[in-house]
């Protein structure tokens, strides 16, 4: 992730926590507040040499498979394309080319919508053992929640937290042990 889209990241997170100290938000942060808006996607025909240089050029680990009509039907991960180079093939780009994304993406597909709690989001992801959630509404993809959007909130959220209270936050959190 570029520092360009760090920051862009981050100023988006504070705005959503301003507007969650604001408008008394019971539900807390939102999906919407935190996603990727507008990602990046490729069609099942886009070949495994293509993905490679996606993924090294926009720095991406994820990306979205969507038909002629846009309609999400599956996600590769950069682990995806690590399956197919593992250290007993060296394949060639003639290899590269005949291996499309069809071959290699998940298909069985969890997502959430913008209205999505964050916790609820975080959850399924823990859950299911996934680092993104597509995000829809209805048929139409909207968004891209990842690990790193929610290491960046994580960031922005431990910058915020005064040292002092901390440690009276963790007593008070749902999942405290108490001795």
């Amino acid at each position: 992730m570029s520092t360009d889209h760090v920051t862009a990241k981050q100023h988006q997170i504070v705005d959503a926590l301003d507007d969650l100290e604001r408008l008394s938000h019971q539900e807390g942060l939102l999906v919407g507040q935190v996603m990727t808006g507008r990602p990046s996607c490729i069609t099942p025909d886009t070949p495994l040499l293509k993905l490679l240089n996606l993924f090294h050029a926009k720095q991406f680990r994820h990306l979205l498979v969507v038909d002629d009509d846009g309609v999400l039907i599956g996600v590769i991960s950069d682990r995806d394309v690590m399956r197919c180079l593992g250290p007993e093939r060296s394949p060639n780009a003639a290899v590269l080319n005949r291996i499309t994304a069809r071959n290699i993406m998940s298909t069985d597909l969890i997502t959430a919508t913008p209205g999505t709690s964050l916790d609820r989001a975080v959850t399924l992801m823990i859950d299911h053992g996934i680092s993104c959630l597509p995000v829809q509404i209805d048929s139409t993809l909207v968004g891209i929640l990842t690990n790193t959007d929610l290491n960046v909130m994580l960031q922005v959220l431990l910058q915020s937290i005064p040292w002092s209270s901390s440690a009276e936050l963790v007593k008070t959190a749902p999942f405290h042990r108490h001795n």
